[in-house]
């Protein structure tokens, strides 16, 4: 997992000098490794920190706001314009 503390912002961060495939990858990633400690609690990786499913939502959120360019609901203002910040550095502009 890339966010040892299941927080988006520092995934966020971790997504710098990515560009767009790369940067959906990584979160796809990110979220296929949290959905395994929820859902196999008897992995290896589950005797970690085992984030919550708001974490994978918000992953997934995020995922879907790269690929359409759709705000989705329920995703923090905060967390959209960090993200999108990240983009602008990476030159990603998403449609709005």
């Amino acid at each position: 997992m890339i966010s040892v503390n299941c927080d988006i912002r520092e995934l966020i961060s971790e997504l710098e000098n990515k560009d767009f495939f790369e940067m959906i990858y990584l979160l796809d990633k990110e979220a296929t490794a949290v959905e395994r400690q929820l859902y196999n609690p008897k992995s290896e990786i589950s005797e970690r920190q085992i984030c919550g499913p708001e974490y994978v939502s918000s992953l997934k959120k995020l995922i879907f706001y790269l690929r359409y360019g759709a705000r989705p609901r329920g995703l923090r203002q905060e967390d959209i314009n960090f993200f999108d910040s990240v983009c602008e550095k990476n030159d990603h502009r998403l449609p709005h």
